[in-house]
């Protein structure tokens, strides 16, 4: 029986694509003749794409591949590679993404566990720290319970009973083509009453945002368009409050974050387009219910929407331009198994300026200019005080090659810390959390990477998520449970994590005591290691070479390095030690280190 059919449309795709999500199912730990492959070719104009699909496919048994006429779009060959798929479970890829290694075993299992019939799993991006955060925090089971935000984030890349498309009818829309059309998919899959799981706990799909992220949001009417095609949609196919769910978050990242974020800087023609549609979507799909639910700050676009004062619009976006809260490191150690980070962060404008809070107690005003706060009745211009208990300071880490990013939760101390002065208060995060990073590494190329550090600080209305940043130079070394580490301030001068010396030397970190070397058992050259941190068991074997002084050329070797009673060591294995100056080389991952020992 086929477990889980992958469902790949795909046109005109490039080598580099094809081969990267090709390798990435051949990688996959499910065996391989419990997953099928299913490319449907939606009439790709370039011969070469097609015959070069058909070959890779060929050399593998469990693929199939179709071709229909250009459709233009996703959505027909997703549902014919569905009708003809064979597994129990059915999962939707795009042809430029690649899904991580454990990907098809963990959803599968997971699905069969609590007989569920969609996983949302979860989905890494390619570029920036903040998306999924709230939607990746644990694995749920009956997520449905919390309504149609179980589906979110609405990305295509999900696990589907087959059984259960086939019992409600649930295909791709096939008319004329729309954005969004993962969102109302989901939204119409959820109106069936599907049982939920999200799994939050591995990595399953890499989503590279090459598609629609380059021509997006350049023809206004068109965006607008589809902005009421997808209100229109909730309305017809969701409750009511699924509904009210989904038109106030379109309304709040889209609609408000056309007028928001930088609108300032917009031409003023586009500026008057984006108000006017704006006011004209609120106008049609938002109630009462909708901006009740909306932030302090919603509320205050809100009004000024209902106002129809663009002019305040573009002021209010001008008064927000530069506010950050930018972590720099104050401390990094290695405790036991873990690294021991302490960093802080000042709420400021371009980092120059703190930002100046008005408030007190319980009661805090929102930070708006003059010209908006006359403007906007009294009532909106506090924050709500669940505002208040909702700020956050916390840690994530991401991996630089694989981009899993995950949220910290061994946080040791959180806190922000309020400064008095003649105008308002200002704000400091102060931050204290470990990394252990077996909790991070899930697969074995998790090892071989170098991993970095963001902070989320949200305080209020102000949000920043960025890379926690160094202000002077370091590297640190460490050998923990037979991995190397290099901990550093990188080339951006952001704090980075290096295993294995995937880019840093460790050897050049961690320094080789040639002073100190001796032989041992009459043939092992012995080398103690020096300005590390030493923990638990490590023996670690690489390529190595030894060239005596009076000798012509290296003889090829290995090197070990090994712990010992809380020390660390080099152990270069040769047939017999020459006395005087021997010239080692040592290849620890792709990073060559060379050092020489005299020995009498």
């Amino acid at each position: 029986m086929v477990k889980v059919s992958v469902i790949v449309p795909t046109f005109n795709n490039t080598k580099e694509n094809l081969e990267r999500i090709i390798e990435s199912f051949d990688n996959q730990t499910m065996d391989k003749k419990d997953f099928e492959v299913i490319f449907v070719d939606d009439g790709s104009s370039e011969f070469q794409s097609f015959k070069r699909l058909k070959k890779m496919a060929d050399e593998r048994p469990n693929y199939t591949v179709k071709s229909i006429k250009a459709s233009g779009w996703g959505s027909k060959p997703r549902n014919m590679g569905t009708k003809i798929a064979r597994g129990e479970y059915v999962f939707y890829s795009d042809d430029d993404d690649s899904i991580f290694p454990q990907a098809l075993e963990k959803m599968y299992d997971f699905a069969k566990k609590h007989d569920f019939d969609v996983v949302n799993p979860k989905v890494i991006r390619t570029k920036g720290w903040s998306w999924g955060w709230d939607e990746y925090q644990e694995n749920i089971i009956g997520a449905e319970k919390n309504g149609v935000q179980s589906m979110g984030p609405m990305t295509v890349p999900k696990l589907y009973k087959k059984s259960f498309l086939e019992k409600n009818g649930l295909t791709f829309s096939e008319g004329e083509k729309v954005w969004w059309e993962d969102v109302m998919f989901s939204c119409l899959v959820f109106s069936k009453n599907p049982h939920i799981g999200v799994l939050a706990e591995y990595p399953i799909y890499h989503w590279r945002e090459q598609n629609r992220s380059a021509s997006f949001g350049k023809d206004l009417d068109y965006k607008w368009s589809q902005l009421t095609n997808l209100a229109i949609f909730f309305g017809e196919n969701l409750s009511q409050e699924d509904r009210d769910i989904m038109v106030g978050h379109w309304y709040k990242s889209r609609v408000l974050g056309a007028i928001s974020k930088d609108f300032h800087k917009k031409k003023e023609e586009i500026q008057k387009i984006e108000f006017a549609k704006a006011e004209e979507w609120r106008e049609k799909y938002v109630n009462d219910n909708v901006v009740s639910k909306l932030d302090s700050n919603g509320k205050v676009l809100d009004q000024i929407l209902e106002m129809g004062r663009r002019d305040l619009a573009y002021s209010l976006s001008e008064s927000r331009t530069g506010i950050t809260a930018r972590s720099y490191l104050k401390n990094a150690s290695f405790v036991d198994d873990k690294i021991l980070i302490s960093c802080s962060a000042d709420l400021t404008i371009d980092e120059e300026e703190a930002v100046k809070i008005k408030g007190r107690n319980r009661k805090i005003k929102i930070k708006l200019p003059k010209d908006v706060a006359k403007e906007i009745p009294k009532q909106l211009q506090y924050f709500d005080e669940k505002e208040i208990d909702e700020s956050i300071y916390l840690p994530a880490i991401k991996g630089r090659h694989s981009r899993a990013t995950w949220d910290v939760k061994t946080v040791k101390r959180s806190e922000f810390v309020y400064g008095k002065g003649l105008t308002g208060f200002t704000v400091t995060g102060e931050l204290e959390f470990t990394i252990n990073m077996k909790d991070y590494a899930l697969d074995k190329a998790d090892y071989f990477q170098p991993w970095d550090i963001a902070t989320r600080f949200s305080y209020l209305d102000n949000f920043s998520q960025r890379a926690l940043a160094c202000k002077d130079d370091f590297k640190k070394a460490a050998i923990i449970n037979n991995n190397t580490y290099v901990i550093y301030k990188n080339n951006s001068e952001l704090f980075s994590i290096d295993m294995n010396s995937t880019v840093l030397n460790f050897l050049g970190v961690a320094k080789a005591d040639v002073d100190n070397a001796y032989v041992e058992n009459g043939k092992d050259i012995i080398v103690p290691i020096v300005n590390t941190y030493v923990y638990g068991d490590t023996n670690l074997e690489f390529i190595a070479a030894v060239i005596h002084e009076e000798s012509t050329g290296f003889v090829d070797t290995t090197a070990n390095i090994f712990t010992k009673n809380g020390s660390a060591y080099i152990r270069v294995i040769t047939d017999g030690v020459n006395k005087g100056k021997n010239t080692i080389k040592i290849v620890l991952n792709n990073k060559a280190h060379e050092f020489a020992v005299h020995l009498d």
